[in-house]
C-alpha cells in the first residue's frame, strides 16, 4: 500500500526527504494524525531534512504549524506560482535519503491513501538515486521554487 511504503521511507530515512504530491488534504496524510504524519513528525524529531512540494492551494490545506522546522522545506512547482490554475507537477513521488524512492499515482488525500484503487514502484539503488539526481535539477534550474511555510 502506498500509505505504508511512504511511512516506511521516512522512518527509514537518515538525512533527507522529497515527498512530491500536487493534491494534499487537510487532516489527511502528511497533516493528519494517521502513520504518515507520525512519521513525518519522527523524521523531524532525528534532524531529517523534509522537502514536501505540491500546489499552492494544497500547501495552505495543510495544518503544520506544530511541525515549523527549519529542516522542513515547502515548494511548489513555477508554473503553479504564476497561475494558480496550473498544476506545474502531476508526478507522485518520494525519495529517502538517495537510497530508495516511491514513484506512484496516489495523492495524499484520504481517498488516494486509503480507498481508491493506486499503483506505484518502489525502487532502490541506481533508480533511485537518478530521481533523486532529477529532483535536486529541477528545483536548481527553477522548475520547482522554495516558498514560505504554509499559515
Amino acid at each position: 500500500m502506498t500509505l505504508g511504503v511512504l511511512t516506511e521511507l521516512m522512518a527509514q530515512a537518515r538525512e533527507h526527504v522529497v515527498i512530491a504530491a500536487p493534491f494534499l488534504q487537510a487532516g489527511q496524510g502528511l497533516s493528519g494524525t494517521g502513520p504518515l504524519s507520525a512519521a513525518l513528525r519522527a523524521a523531524l524529531q532525528r534532524q531529517v531534512r523534509v522537502d514536501i512540494l505540491s500546489t499552492g492551494e494544497s500547501l495552505r490545506s495543510l495544518n503544520m504549524t506544530d511541525m515549523v522546522s527549519e529542516r522542513l522545506t515547502f515548494f511548489q512547482p513555477k508554473a503553479n506560482l504564476e497561475c494558480d490554475h496550473l498544476l506545474g507537477c502531476h508526478a507522485k513521488f518520494c525519495i529517502a535519503d538517495r537510497d530508495a524512492a516511491y514513484v506512484g499515482s496516489a495523492n495524499l488525500t484520504g481517498p488516494g491513501l486509503a480507498t481508491q484503487l493506486e499503483m506505484g514502484l518502489l525502487v532502490r539503488g541506481d533508480v533511485a538515486r537518478s530521481i533523486a539526481e532529477f529532483w535536486s535539477y529541477s528545483v536548481d534550474i527553477g522548475l520547482f521554487v522554495r516558498v514560505a511555510a504554509p499559515e
